[in-house]
């Protein structure tokens, strides 16, 4: 019960922010050569309505048309659909597929951040986006970008052509020119039973949707709501491994694009990229270590491995400190 395995991906990030110029290395010189050209574009002011709410894309993403193609964040959109995103770095190359339970719970958390969000902010503003040699798969199957079109990276953000995403993810995605809107919905959001006339829902069940929360979570300790030691545990470690998934992920790409970038003002840009990323995958772990905590006093039980988990925290962060300063040398 006091195994802790939280693998953190702040080394690879601690590698990017830690040290002012990064010497190249040969997988670093081979992500670089990926990058075949640059484009300039002008971000729009798009509405963006995913299961029935409008949402926005994180800070610093956007949209924008080029080539007569409407191009979008993929991670951002495969997200709204409740879709998960793996980045392999080495090989360029791009996963979506149907999330596990801990990812979801990841991706829920990635999508109440981008609720209402104004997209007037990210209009019209002049973007230089980096086209790379990408290649994807969708649900298991290889697919490829329209000839004519690319695949671009910006801030540590993919961007594609948004009927590839809508036709490879297998999502209705839809585009009005007039209105500039996108609307979408989700395999579980079009499952959802739908009221009749009366107000009654079609199906086996007419019960609202539960919400994540748990008694235990709401402060219940007793009677059937009493989590056991190895189910709280478990649960904060799979969601650990989701957030480590997603870090990665995300850590990998800017390290991508800060190595293809050829001036210092792009890689300013991408170090504080760098370590805006870290603050939010760090309060990401101390909001899932606090939850745990909450529910082991709720249910009555010893809180010391919260203090295992944050020192192996601590000693991923340390590491990769450590591992940047001998990179500088």
């Amino acid at each position: 019960m006091t195994k802790v395995k939280f693998p953190a991906a702040a080394l690879l990030l601690l590698m990017l922010i830690g040290i002012a110029p990064l010497t190249a290395s040969a997988p670093l010189s081979a992500s670089a050569a990926t990058v075949t050209e640059s484009i300039k574009v002008k971000s729009m002011d798009v509405k963006m309505i995913f299961d029935g709410v409008n949402m926005q894309p994180p800070t610093g993403q956007y949209v924008f048309i080029y080539n007569n193609a409407t191009y979008v964040p993929l991670r951002f959109v495969s997200y709204a659909l409740q879709k998960s995103v793996s980045w392999d770095a080495k090989n360029v190359k791009v996963t979506v597929a149907e999330p596990s339970t801990s990812e979801l719970v990841v991706i829920k958390e990635y999508l109440m951040n981008a609720v209402n969000g104004n997209s007037a902010a990210a209009a019209n503003k002049n973007i230089v986006l980096s086209k790379v040699k990408a290649s994807y798969v969708f649900n298991g199957s290889a697919k490829a970008v329209p000839t004519g079109q690319g695949s671009y990276i910006l801030n540590g953000s993919l961007y594609v052509p948004l009927r590839f995403l809508s036709e490879s993810v297998g999502n209705s995605i839809s585009w009005d020119q007039k209105t500039k809107t996108i609307t979408a919905e989700s395999a579980a959001y079009q499952a959802q039973p739908t009221p009749d006339a009366s107000g009654n829902t079609s199906g086996s069940s007419a019960t609202a949707t539960p919400t994540p929360s748990s008694s235990a979570a709401a402060g219940g300790g007793a009677g059937s709501g009493t989590l056991t030691y190895e189910q709280i545990t478990s649960d904060t470690e799979a969601k650990l491994s989701a957030l480590q998934s997603q870090s990665t992920s995300t850590l990998m790409s800017i390290g991508f694009e800060y190595i293809a970038a050829t001036d210092e003002a792009t890689k300013a840009s991408l170090m504080a990229k760098g370590k805006q990323q870290l603050a939010s995958f760090t309060a990401s772990f101390n909001s899932i270590i606090a939850e745990a905590e909450q529910k082991l006093n709720a249910n009555g039980y010893s809180t010391d491995i919260i203090a295992q988990y944050r020192a192996a925290f601590e000693a991923q962060l340390q590491a990769g400190r450590e591992l940047a300063e001998g990179m500088g040398d």
